[in-house]
């Protein structure tokens, strides 16, 4: 049995962000990644992203824990013991030495440290503030009850939800394949030249700084590795058609067998986003941020082209 890690509120970086609305799932994950960025908090290979919606006040609260453990729980939901088997339609708030929760109807709605010289008073004004809620009850949590919720808690494990975490998405690939990353960019450059003046397709591509002479050997190497490589070039032309007439910047493409990892940027969210839906659930996007200086959002995606 994998043991249980508990996660002081301490350790961890939380943050609310407003929204108009809950977020739809098929856009979630890049929504939270942005709000991450925004705020210039970064993630490593360890780090695990927890968020939930806060329907009281149209808002997420985003938490970046980082942990190596796999099973990992946040101290605030200890508190879930006391609603096991029976309905509970009361506002509760748990103050502990370092950490508040706040339960609503048997559920967690929002957590968080609590900074030294901050009283309980204080606690409570901004809850009510806030959530303009009424609590009904105040529970003061020491050490010790701490650590016997965290005994009941995995006693009972079997009763809780079980917790998924987001993570840094990994874009790790074999050594090869990162090796011959610029020299694919430039194979695709020497293959579009050659499939333009043919077929009179009109791609603008920004490739100044490609010296084609000197990857010529290279680029027969590679193309050998795909069992079906004029299928995997004709997809990689629709692709960038597509990229160009929706005004789509390609900034990098990283080819392994039938996926190609891309980055793109555009002015618009939207545009992005869009594009990826082309793909429907053979696209994944592994990360997304906002590029101030150039006022436009960027992409990094793994794409199917074809199956």
């Amino acid at each position: 049995m994998t043991s249980t890690s508990f996660i002081k509120i301490k350790n961890v970086q939380t943050f609310l962000t407003k929204v108009s609305e809950k977020i739809n799932t098929k856009y979630i994950k890049d929504f939270i990644y942005t709000k991450i960025q925004s705020q210039n908090l970064t993630l490593d290979d360890n780090s695990k992203i927890h968020y939930f919606y806060i329907e009281e006040i149209s808002s997420y609260q985003i938490t970046i824990i980082n942990s190596k453990s796999k099973n990992i729980v946040l101290e605030p939901y200890l508190f879930l013991t006391k609603y096991l088997n029976k309905n509970d339609d009361s506002t509760n708030l748990y103050i502990c030495n370092n950490f508040f929760a706040l339960y609503n109807n048997g559920k967690l709605i929002y957590f968080d440290n609590i900074k030294d010289g901050t009283e309980k008073k204080d606690i409570i004004k901004y809850l009510n503030q806030t959530f303009s809620l009424s609590i009904n009850n105040i529970y003061d949590i020491n050490e010790e009850e701490l650590k016997e919720y965290e005994k009941e808690y995995i006693l009972n494990s079997k009763e809780f939800p079980q917790f998924s975490y987001m993570t840094k998405k990994s874009n790790k690939i074999a050594i090869y394949y990162l090796f011959y990353l610029f020299i694919v960019l430039m194979i695709l450059a020497i293959y579009f030249v050659n499939y333009f003046n043919q077929n009179r397709v009109n791609i603008k591509n920004d490739m100044k700084d490609v010296k084609l002479e000197q990857v010529r050997s290279e680029y027969q190497n590679l193309l050998e590795k795909y069992e079906d490589n004029k299928k995997m070039t004709s997809y990689l032309i629709n692709l960038l058609n597509t990229l160009n007439k929706n005004n789509i910047k390609l900034r990098s493409l990283k080819i392994s067998q039938e996926k190609i990892q891309i980055r793109i940027k555009a002015k618009k969210k939207e545009v992005l986003l869009n594009f990826l839906d082309f793909y429907d659930e053979d696209s994944i996007i592994n990360n997304m941020r906002y590029i101030k200086e150039d006022n436009c959002y960027e992409i990094l995606a793994t794409i199917r082209l074809y199956k």
